[in-house]
């Protein structure tokens, strides 16, 4: 098996978050390491998607505006490697004035960016107050910065809180009603692993390991494609969803050897139910009397499992498969 072909990806600068939201999937957090791309090593992995067909990438994280010198350098790597660059996420934890924010935000216009996509929702709300997002959009305005809002459907519904502080989870569902926040992440439309599966497993009807491979017989086909994947600050393809499988960057186009991805050819080929009995077979793997509430939520568990032992070196970051982050 081979991945010869991308189409629309991202490019993640960092993990290290000024927040650690109940719906990120890479479960990105101030506690994670602080490391920031390397300009040329960026420029590398836009070589190889770009070799591969992929056009346009955005820029995401962790919090890219985190290390703002390194993003400046990021940014400018884009148009030096004829890679679109399709716009830059933020969550605005940096925004402390107007000025400033025009200042930043034309210096990235100088460098090759044109488009900043500013998040607001109820997971974000938690750690940041409304009216860093808001200022963030006004100085797009002024500075002449095309904008989105991800996901203006929760702004209408926010901007009735307190536009100067963060709002817990409580607060919400006081606001919102008791289910708030699980309403709010199936209009989100999340993927179901990382933090977010974390967050939101308990509210979903769970069902045995046996009945899970039982229900999902045959490859998984989604852990091929590559509609929309990822890659990282340490040289890592992610596919699409399938957070914690790592491809070096350097192997995309050529035959994936089975030796060094044992665990994601075998997924693609035979899918979770093969995972699952190697899983007990050579490594003990136990899995939870309650259940799981789909494959994946059993596929990270597995791997969970899995990435405490010397063979399975295709798992990480480390750091994603640590309770701590």
């Amino acid at each position: 098996m081979r991945i010869s072909s991308l189409f629309s990806g991202g490019l993640i600068s960092n993990y290290n978050c000024s927040a650690a939201c109940r719906h990120c999937l890479y479960r990105s957090s101030p506690r994670r390491d602080a490391s920031y791309i390397d300009p040329e090593f960026a420029r590398s992995l836009l070589h190889r998607a770009r070799s591969l067909g992929c056009r346009g990438m955005h820029i995401g994280g962790g919090e890219p505006f985190l290390r703002f010198r390194d993003l400046l350098d990021t940014v400018g790597v884009f148009r030096d490697a004829g890679m679109r660059l399709d716009y830059l996420e933020t969550n605005a934890s940096w925004f402390t004035d107007k000025a400033s924010a025009i200042e930043k935000l034309s210096r990235l216009a100088a460098a090759g960016c044109d488009t900043v996509m500013v998040s607001i929702c109820p997971f974000h709300i938690e750690f940041i107050p409304l009216y860093k997002p808001e200022g963030v959009i006004e100085a797009c305005k002024s500075a002449g910065m095309n904008f989105f809002i991800w996901q203006e459907q929760y702004y209408r519904e926010l901007s009735s809180l307190d536009h100067g502080r963060t709002h817990t989870r409580e607060e919400l569902e006081a606001a919102f009603g008791p289910d708030y926040l699980l309403r709010a992440a199936g209009r989100f439309g999340l993927t179901m692993n990382g933090r977010a599966l974390e967050s939101f497993k308990p509210f979903f009807r769970h069902s045995s390991a046996e009945e899970i491979c039982a229900a999902n017989p045959g490859a998984c086909t989604e852990a091929g494609e590559t509609s929309h994947f990822h890659m990282d600050l340490y040289g890592n393809y992610i596919p699409p969803g399938c957070v914690g499988f790592t491809i070096d960057h350097e192997d995309l186009g050529s035959e994936l050897d089975p030796e060094r991805y044992p665990l994601f050819l075998m997924m693609l080929s035979e899918g979770i139910s093969a995972l699952y009995e190697q899983a007990r077979r050579d490594s003990g793997f136990i899995p939870d009397p309650e259940g799981y509430i789909s494959k994946c939520d059993l596929c990270q568990e597995i791997r969970t499992w899995m990435s405490k032992m010397t063979f399975s070196g295709e798992l990480g970051p480390a750091e994603f498969y640590s309770p701590a982050h």
